[in-house]
């Protein structure tokens, strides 16, 4: 993928759903309290976005887990990529965000994105997906 934009002005926030506006939702993490916020989440690497871009389809009792150990890929357990699809990553303004750990930032308000870039979910199965 050809990145138009210079990290350290933008942020990038995956979905495998296409709309005009980034909308705050309560997030879940198990490991991390900081991850558990009403709100944006965006991030300094392209690669997190695009693990997020990927969705996920499968069984009710399925999971996408991101650990440090696995480094920027998402494991599916009980569950997969949503295969032949599009994803998108959503280019947002760093400044209207405040970092919360890692490569991770929030913000409390909806959010316009900069840009929309589209991404064909099998072009990145191999290289950012662990299947379980």
């Amino acid at each position: 993928m050809e990145l138009r934009y210079r990290q350290g002005d933008y942020l990038y926030h995956g979905s495998p759903y296409k709309f005009d506006v980034v909308r705050v939702r309560q997030a879940v993490d198990v490991m991390f309290e900081e991850g558990c916020q009403n709100a944006v989440y965006a991030s300094e690497s392209i690669d997190m976005a695009i693990c997020f871009a990927l969705g996920v389809e499968g069984s009710a009792d399925g999971e996408r887990i991101m650990m440090p150990d696995d480094g920027m890929k998402m494991r599916f357990v009980n569950c997969h990529p949503r295969y032949d699809k599009k994803g998108y990553i959503y280019v947002l303004n760093k400044r209207n965000f405040v970092h919360v750990m890692g490569t991770q930032w929030v913000s409390h308000e909806d959010q316009e994105p900069v840009d929309i870039l589209e991404i064909s979910v099998n072009d990145y199965i191999n290289s950012h997906c662990i299947i379980e």
